[in-house]
Order: C-alpha cells, then structure tokens, then sequence
C-alpha cells in the first residue's frame, strides 16, 4: 500500500516537469514551423506553398500542423500574428498619446504603419497576394483592415472637434481615403529605391491632409 502510495506520489511530482517539456517542445515545433512557412513564401514560386510542403521543410508529420492550426488559413493567419508582434503592433494604442493635437496622431499613425509595413515588407507582399486569390484569407486580411479604419475614424472625430467639421458626405470619404493612404498596396507603391521612409510618410502626410481638408499655414522664405 505504501509502496502504491509513493508511486502515485513520485508520478504526480513529475508530471508538471513533463507539461513543462511537452510545452516547450511545442513551442519549438511552432516556431519551426512559421519559419517554414515564411521562407516558402519568400520562394521564388510561392504558388506552391501547401501544407505538406510546409511540414516537410519544417521536419514535421502534416497531423502536426493541422493540430495546431487548424488550416492553411489559420497558418497564415498565425504568420500574420507573429509578424505584428515582431512589428511592435501592439505599441499601435502609444500613437494617440503623443500629446492632444489630432494631427500628430494622425502622422504618428501614418509613420507607424509605414515601419510596419517596411518591417517585413516581402513576406506581407506575398501574403497580400495570396488574399487577393484566396477568398478565405483575403477575408481575414479585411478584417485585420478594418481595424486599421477604426483607428482613422477615432482620428477623424478629433480633427473634427479641433480643426474642421465635415460634411456627412465628406467625412466617409475622408476615412476611406485614409484607410487606403494607410495600406500596405500604397506604401508599397511609394517606397521605391531611393526614397526613404521619412520620404514617404512626408508624401502621404501631404495627401492625408489634403484628404481631410487641412491647409497648413504658408510661411514665406526670409
């Protein structure tokens, strides 16, 4: 009886030390695994990016993957997570607390999203490009997007109670103006050889406020 009682008691001690190692290992093969998944589609001809490619170059049994992700859906969307958070997404709310002029925050947005996008610029082109064929993730990008819309509209109310107040029929468009001033197919458009970030954000600040109706004082040369 003793004997039985100090089995069950020595299995009990070690099985937070094995939910630690399973744990762990867990995580390895996760990380493995979204790295797999991110140097397929840096390949050449990412078109083919799969499932069993990705648990062959990740040295992982498909019932693996599918166990953690559920779908290449849920794979990609996990990718997409893991670059947010490798981008500082979740520093996005800091934006609104530079001081309580809306038109800093709204360049402050611009620049975050600039940084963002730049911050892993082929892997989100090559994402971007699978929603645009796949229906699925291209609904899971909209919807990451339009977050993105309601942080503008936040912006907008507070540019309406400083500055200027707009028309029921201007203030939809200025939003939506920004949200595509703000996107990553913009920002990919902009940011050619030779122009830097500061660059860009400069031009889509200019168009940002011409989107929303702001006229910045004209200061002659001395």
């Amino acid at each position: 009886m003793k004997i039985a009682r100090s089995e069950t008691q020595k299995a009990q001690k070690n099985r937070p030390y094995h939910m630690v190692r399973r744990k762990a290992a867990t995580e390895q093969n996760r990380a493995r695994i979204l790295a797999a998944a991110r140097a397929l589609l840096l390949a050449d001809d990412f078109s083919e990016f799969s499932m069993e490619a990705v648990a062959r170059k990740a040295g992982v049994i498909r019932p693996t993957l599918y166990y953690q992700f559920g779908s290449k859906v849920g794979l990609l969307e996990e990718l997409y997570n893991n670059i947010a958070r490798r981008g500082n997404m979740h520093e996005l709310a800091n934006v609104f607390r530079y001081g309580n002029d809306p038109l800093q925050h709204l360049t402050e947005f611009i620049r975050f999203f600039a940084n963002f996008w730049q911050s892993d610029r082929e892997v989100i082109r090559r994402l971007h490009a699978l929603g645009a064929i796949d229906c699925v993730i291209g609904q899971g990008l909209r919807d990451r997007s339009e977050r993105r819309r309601n942080g503008l509209r936040v912006i907008v109310e507070r540019y309406e109670n400083t500055y200027l107040t707009m028309s029921p029929i201007r203030r939809p468009m200025a939003i939506d103006t920004l949200h595509m001033l703000t996107s990553f197919e913009t920002f990919d458009a902009l940011a050619v050889p030779g122009r830097t970030l500061e660059d860009v954000v400069g031009m889509l600040r200019k168009l940002a406020y011409d989107a929303i109706g702001y006229l910045p004082k004209f200061t002659p040369p001395r």
